[in-house]
């Protein structure tokens, strides 16, 4: 088995995805991130939003994780065809703040990815403090396996990379 895994981080607009790559490794970590803007309301909102990519990568156990991650918002749509092809993992983040319909979004973009069929995927349920009666069952309609994690957890984030590359090595459920 390779021991570099290229994983995708993607989802919605803040549900977690810089931060859950800047918590793998804050000296590695490289993103372009600017102040959020509402270009419809043409006014500055509070926050900060990824344009580019974020990028980042860490050893655990001697096996290197890549971990690239896309803008969440959807007029940044453009760069995910480029971007979200290629990897051996997909993990996509859902804020237990949002709706179904927004990882819906992206679990639909992403299955017509060439690294869907292949990769190993996740579904990652953050913000869960914000929105502790949030239904997990709920997620059970993607057909994909679920975890909770706080990506500002150095602790879960590395437990969801190590679940990654055991899902890899045993090869469960794709």
């Amino acid at each position: 088995m390779n021991n570099k895994i290229k994983v995708l981080v993607a989802g919605p607009f803040n549900s977690g995805k810089t931060t859950f790559i800047r918590t793998a490794n804050r000296e590695a970590y490289d993103g372009v991130e600017v102040p959020n803007f509402d270009p419809e309301e043409i006014k500055e909102l509070s926050g900060t939003t990824t344009v580019g990519l974020d990028i980042s990568h860490i050893n655990l156990n001697g096996i290197d994780f890549v971990l690239v991650g896309l803008p969440g918002q959807k007029r940044f749509s453009f760069l995910w065809d480029t971007l979200g092809n290629d990897y051996d993992a997909i993990l996509l983040l859902h804020s237990a703040e949002l709706p179904l319909s927004e990882t819906e979004f992206y679990v639909d973009f992403f299955s017509k990815t060439p690294s869907w069929d292949r990769a190993k995927k996740l579904i990652l349920l953050t913000k869960r403090d914000v929105n502790p009666g949030f239904n997990v069952e709920k997620l059970s309609k993607f057909n994909l396996p679920v975890l909770s994690c706080d990506p500002r957890s150095s602790e879960d984030v590395n437990s969801v990379l190590m679940f990654l590359y055991n899902a890899m090595k045993y090869s469960f459920n794709r």
